[in-house]
């Protein structure tokens, strides 16, 4: 059964190869590209992000362009779980090429978040359809090293209302034999399909038992998380606390009444620490969506511009979004002077803790990483992606 289900994945999803630079290189960044005039999504990988003169190599991807960007890089391998075909897959750079490694047929689709238990285990959740009127969610833990999954149950969690009831599985982390996870609840409605209720929930389970040990509820802002093998929306600092944020905007969970916001979970607590929040949409009057750490206590966010786009029709196309640098102790949010963004979720922003790289597709046509310097606050311009590119969807680190 596994290897008819990899040769039909092999006859849906193969890798085609375009060599850019003449010379083998070892790179240390890999780019995924939305191109121009409907050509594949392909991957573009660098050496540097800042000397365009570096080798680098481009792949071509020949699957559907949207899901592409949903993969995961872990010490070597890329990894991709598929919402469509349900298959979680292993692939290796060799060469001018990725080649696939092996394959694991799940039995869910809907996958929305992810963590790592360890460099091995990869525990991976997505929402069941509905049954009896339970709001159930499946988790997997897979071991990468030997592509196998070692466990799978389904958490129910109980409903928020009659009128709320398709679940969102925002973030999820693990500790010790304490599986937290926070989610929401949303229906469907309108031109824009759906809103999320006023309500965050925090549920602490055991594990591996799935004993449902406490639930806590967050009423100051809602929709926590999203789809996280997309755009990042959580990370831990250097005393191991657990911050997040909620992402209630247009382009997710849609309750614009509530503010986005960044919480925190502090290292050995399952509790939510109800005297910490940042409010993003107070500060700048405006929802924004992704955060990334930098480090020394400061991360990034990208917000829009509600005064630059019409509706969603037009949200991911208008060149609206800015960069801001926040303070965690003290909420301050400083704007980044960089030119203005496209694109309605990205995975982005990279620092070494000295400098913040962010790559922009901007009004000009011009698809470029850039540098801001977190202690001089100095801005220069890196690496530029080709011209056949139209949106940077996603820029990861191999070296981690």
């Amino acid at each position: 059964m596994k290897r008819l289900v990899l040769l039909s994945f092999l006859a849906t999803f193969i890798f085609s190869c375009k060599q850019i630079s003449n010379k083998n290189i070892e790179p240390d960044f890999v780019f995924c590209l939305f191109n121009k005039d409907e050509s594949p999504t392909s991957l573009f990988f660098s050496e540097s992000l800042e000397d365009t003169r570096q080798p680098t190599l481009q792949i071509p991807l020949s699957s559907s362009r949207i899901q592409e960007r949903e993969y995961i890089y872990k010490n070597g391998f890329f990894y991709r779980l598929s919402s469509q075909t349900s298959v979680f897959t292993k692939h290796r750079l060799q060469g001018s090429s990725l080649v696939l490694i092996d394959s694991i047929q799940l039995k869910n689709r809907d996958f929305e978040t992810i963590t790592w238990k360890d460099d091995n285990n990869l525990i991976a959740l997505c929402r069941e359809d509905l049954i009896a009127k339970k709001a159930q969610a499946r988790l997997y833990q897979i071991n990468v090293a030997e592509m196998k999954i070692i466990k799978e149950d389904t958490i129910t969690l109980p409903f928020a209302t009659k009128e709320y009831n398709a679940l969102h599985l925002g973030l999820v982390d693990i500790e010790n034999n304490n599986l937290w996870l926070a989610y929401s609840f949303f229906k469907s409605r309108g031109k824009y399909g759906h809103t999320t209720s006023d309500t965050t929930y925090y549920a602490t389970i055991n594990y591996p038992s799935f004993t449902l040990q406490q639930i806590q509820k967050e009423t100051r802002s809602t929709y926590p998380g999203g789809f996280n093998i997309i755009q990042s929306y959580s990370f831990k600092d250097e005393l191991g606390d657990y911050y997040f944020m909620t992402n209630p905007g247009i382009a997710l969970g849609n309750n614009l009444r509530l503010p986005t916001a960044i919480f925190r979970k502090k290292k050995g607590q399952q509790l939510v620490d109800q005297h910490f929040m940042i409010n993003i949409s107070k500060a700048i009057g405006n929802h924004a969506y992704g955060i990334w750490y930098v480090g020394n206590g400061k991360a990034i966010v990208r917000n829009e511009q509600k005064n630059l786009y019409t509706d969603f029709s037009n949200y991911h196309a208008v060149y609206q979004f800015e960069y801001r640098l926040v303070d965690l102790k003290s909420g301050s949010i400083e704007r980044i002077p960089l030119p203005l963004d496209k694109g309605t979720q990205k995975e982005n922003v990279w620092s070494d803790k000295k400098d913040v790289y962010i790559a922009i597709d901007d009004a000009n046509d011009e698809h470029r990483v850039w540098k801001y310097n977190l202690q001089t606050k100095e801005i220069s311009k890196g690496i530029q992606l080709p011209n056949s590119t139209n949106f940077i969807v996603r820029m990861d680190y191999l070296k981690k």
